[in-house]
């Protein structure tokens, strides 16, 4: 029997071609230049920065050629205009101790110089000399402005042109295609292992604004723009919002939007997504933790009209501070209760195991509370009422493979003590992986149970399984499993995490079982039959790496639903 394919809710699979010409296409894998190849005479800064890019991905990780190798047929495209931020350090770097500061400037400079920032740019991103360079010089002209929509078009035209068979020659005797898709009815059949198939989303809602560089950095709302400002921003969402929207303009509207990024965006407040040293190098403060501005909540209803030529986009909510996601979660609610159907997304996720938003605001990524933890408190993180939310919505929410945002401290202790033995850090990832899964399952579990006093049956019961999926955020800029770190390893990440199911009892697996959160204690026996809910290990990774997808597309994926809204 053939296996069904992989879809992944998150990744960047054009992020660094469409950037750099030396990658010859979307589907080549290409390491990024190495630390000798761009600071080539010996020095601390190359000593430091070797360390410090050890973490990172510093290669394609969803080129379509590691796709088709892995399995990965369905990819969520995941359209990225870099914020011009994430390119630009915090200098003189005040915000860290004395001693990070005095290394930071060592390391980086205390004041600006283009051939340094270039470089790093380049062997962190992946993308070409001249375009890190134009980047940079755009950011440091007094009075520049940045059109992000201009960079949402450019990789847009990128993806339209990708598509077709493989250029080169066939191999193994056949030549493997790429395909765009507009409507869930074009989905892949099981059969065609040699079409892969892309739906364009978008990170950042920043994508389609014109905005004034010199107000980024500052502690400002929209409101408090100059008035002139705050028209011309507001004049670019609609115009470039009227533009991805029209289905006779746009061939393929994205099909949901991450609202919010890393970066202060006028919109909407942010969570807070660097850690340790990056939290020094860059400032996420302006806009970090806000509620909707008056222009977020109009681009917001923007995003989610629709007509007869205009698609609905989805918001995808990773990335919003804990405030914003309040105020959308109530609007779903409103919605649903005046009949209108719109599903909640969080396409790159992980758990933090804490019960409300409001205690993930009052926690407020304190460190202290990552060191007896396994996985990571951090309010960007999803709280059981984000859960429980996206659930009631008939949403989706894909898990990521990030060794960043998704441990506290005990799960990096115990990957340090197995570094050097791949096949328990591989375990140890499943358990990773699982353990959100679980837990997400666990809480929908316990809502059902609320919603049916009486008892409900096993089928209504098993639909705590639908909103659990894959979302890799390959090619982000992550910091990936240390053993599964691109696409072509998707399919022997999908053998371990079945496997892993089906050995919780064997004593090597003693270190490496699912954990109940939030106790963070191996689950039971007990636990664990309740929660599998009578599906096999086999039929759970079918949902979580393609079945949850498919429904999910099947019923929001369509014409019907994205221009008229009819959902079946």
């Amino acid at each position: 029997m053939m296996k069904k394919p992989i879809a992944d809710l998150h990744c960047h699979p054009s992020l660094k071609p469409h950037l750099n010409a030396e990658i010859g296409s979307i589907w080549e894998y290409r390491e990024n230049p190495t630390v000798d190849e761009v600071f080539r005479l010996v020095s601390f800064r190359k000593l430091a920065i070797r360390g410090l890019a050890a973490k990172m991905a510093l290669k394609t990780q969803s080129n379509l050629d590691s796709c088709l190798q892995g399995g990965n047929r369905l990819l969520f495209c995941s359209i990225y205009p870099f914020e011009r931020e994430f390119m630009r350090p915090d200098r003189p770097f005040k915000r860290a101790s004395l001693v990070v500061k005095w290394a930071l400037q060592a390391l980086l400079r205390k004041r600006y110089k283009r051939h340094i920032d270039s470089k790093l740019i380049r062997l962190i991103t992946g993308i070409s000399p001249s375009a890190a360079i134009r980047f940079l010089d755009q950011i440091h002209t007094p009075g520049g402005r940045v059109d992000y929509m201009q960079g949402y078009l450019d990789e847009y035209n990128y993806l339209l042109a990708a598509q077709g068979e493989r250029p080169g020659a066939p191999q193994d005797g056949t030549r493997p295609a790429f395909r765009l898709l507009s409507d869930a009815s074009q989905l892949p059949q099981e059969s065609d292992e040699n079409t892969l198939s892309g739906i364009i989303t978008a990170e950042g809602a920043h994508a389609f604004g014109d905005y004034a560089l010199e107000f980024l950095r500052k502690e400002m709302a929209f409101g408090d723009l100059p008035e002139a400002e705050q028209a011309r921003l507001r004049a670019s969402f609609r115009r470039n919002l009227a533009i991805v929207k029209d289905a006779d303009q746009t061939a393929f509207p994205p099909f949901f939007v991450t609202f919010s990024h890393h970066f202060h965006n006028f919109l909407s407040g942010h969570s807070q997504s660097f850690a340790g040293l990056f939290s020094k190098v860059f400032n996420q403060e302006p806009g970090m933790d806000a509620g909707l501005s008056a222009l977020g909540r109009e681009v917001l209803e923007l995003l989610l009209e629709r007509g007869p030529r205009s698609a609905r986009i989805l918001i995808d909510t990773k990335h919003m501070s804990p405030r914003v996601r309040q105020e959308y979660y109530a609007l779903v609610r409103q919605r649903r209760q005046q009949g209108d159907a719109i599903p909640i997304v969080s396409s790159h996720s992980a758990v933090n195991a804490l019960d409300t938003l409001e205690t993930a605001m009052r926690n407020n990524n304190d460190s202290r509370t990552e060191r007896r933890s396994y996985v990571s408190k951090f309010e960007i993180n999803l709280t059981d009422e984000d859960i429980r939310e996206t659930f009631d919505s008939g949403g989706i929410i894909g898990i990521c493979m990030h060794d960043g945002r998704m441990p506290g401290r005990q799960f990096k202790k115990k990957l340090r003590a197995v570094r050097a033995h791949p096949e328990k850090a591989k375990r140890l990832y499943s358990q990773m992986f699982l353990t959100n899964i679980f837990h997400i399952v666990k809480v929908n579990a316990r809502h059902l149970q609320a919603l049916h006093p009486g008892g409900a049956g096993e089928a209504v019961m098993q639909t705590a399984w639908d909103t659990v999926s894959l979302g890799s955020d390959n090619d982000g800029i992550v910091d990936p499993f240390n053993t599964y770190e691109t696409a072509a390893t998707l399919t022997d990440f999908r053998l371990k995490i079945i496997e892993a199911m089906q050995t919780q009892d064997r004593p090597y697996m003693k270190d490496f079982r699912i954990l109940s959160l939030p106790e963070e204690k191996p689950m039971e026996p007990e636990e664990l039959q309740a929660l599998m809910m009578g599906l096999t290990p086999e039929a759970i990774a079918d949902r979580v790496f393609y079945d949850n997808a498919r429904i999910f597309l099947e019923r929001y994926f369509t014409e019907a639903y994205r221009f008229s809204g009819a959902v079946v």
